[in-house]
């Protein structure tokens, strides 16, 4: 039950800056875990990943990730299109 996930180039750019930021506060491995958790769950069934918002928009939150998607289902596609970062108090 695979989907295609695509991530705008907005939400790519933020990815990298977020992650740049993670390495200097030491949560870069949280920050991968999230990250592959977050691409898990967006190719396995993304309808049922996270919360639901208006119309295709969903959030799902996988610390210290937010993502923000719309699922289209009759393309089988989850396109993200916008990524936050909350850091812990500590490294990870």
């Amino acid at each position: 039950m695979n989907w295609t996930v695509i991530w705008l180039d907005t939400a790519d750019a933020e990815l990298m800056r977020w992650y740049v930021d993670a390495r200097t506060t030491g949560h870069a491995e949280a920050y991968t875990r999230a990250t592959a958790q977050i691409e898990r769950l967006l190719e396995s069934d993304p309808a049922a990943a996270g919360e639901s918002r208006s119309n295709h928009s969903r959030v799902i939150v996988e610390l210290p990730l937010t993502v923000e998607f719309e699922v289209h289902a009759d393309h089988r596609t989850a396109v993200v299109t916008r990524v936050r970062y909350t850091p812990g108090r500590g490294p990870a």
